[in-house]
């Protein structure tokens, strides 16, 4: 079993000109490669992130990779869907990688997907979409739930009066027409995710 294993593991490549990230560009913490069965097959699968190492980091190319050895194939998520610079180490829990991506600028905004090997299909999907941003009085976040449809957004609002923040919670649910694999993803795709719950933003 350890032979089958070490060989599968084996076929993972990071590809030329690219390197890991061993460290956070947000947050300046740890980042190792996941190394966990995400599909289910008894061997080991490689989830780790990163980079062009020859260019600024700002201008270099930017990937999620998932290596699946039931398939023996890389899958690759590109920064650029979401115009993203800065990571934060991946985390994995419950069968499902989380991954969260920010933007460069002072909106902060911020891409969070929560991944897991969909059994039935055989593929990764997309199950669960967060996005924030920083407002003029604060700060709004939205958590997406894309499996029941049911999402909450959370504004956060400096009152000047009172010297506190003050926090706004609303809840809804918009169920998707079909589930979202890798394979569908495009900048197209998470503008229109975002857009979920605008009527509860605050400007």
């Amino acid at each position: 079993m350890l032979l089958i294993s070490s060989y599968c593991f084996s076929q993972f490549k990071i590809p030329d000109g690219f390197s890991e990230f061993k460290e956070s560009p947000s947050n300046g913490k740890e980042m190792k490669r996941i190394v966990v069965d995400f599909d289910k097959d008894k061997k080991d699968d490689v989830i780790t992130l990163i980079y062009q190492s020859e260019y600024e980091l700002h201008s270099a190319k930017k990937y999620l990779i998932l290596y699946l050895s039931s398939k023996n194939k890389t899958f690759y998520i590109d920064f650029d869907l979401f115009n993203g610079v800065f990571v934060i180490p991946l985390k994995y829990k419950n069968d499902v990688v989380d991954f969260l991506v920010y933007q460069e600028g002072t909106g902060v905004y911020g891409h969070g997907l929560k991944l897991r090997f969909n059994q039935k299909v055989k593929e990764i999907q997309l199950i669960g979409y967060d996005y924030s941003y920083r407002t003029p009085s604060g700060h709004c976040s939205k958590t997406y739930n894309l499996l029941t449809g049911d999402y909450t957004v959370t504004n956060d609002v400096y009152n000047m009066k009172t010297n506190k923040i003050e926090f706004q919670n609303f809840k809804g649910n918009k169920k998707q027409s079909k589930s979202i694999f890798i394979k569908n993803f495009s900048s197209q795709l998470f503008e229109k995710l975002s857009l979920v719950g605008k009527e509860f933003e605050l400007e």
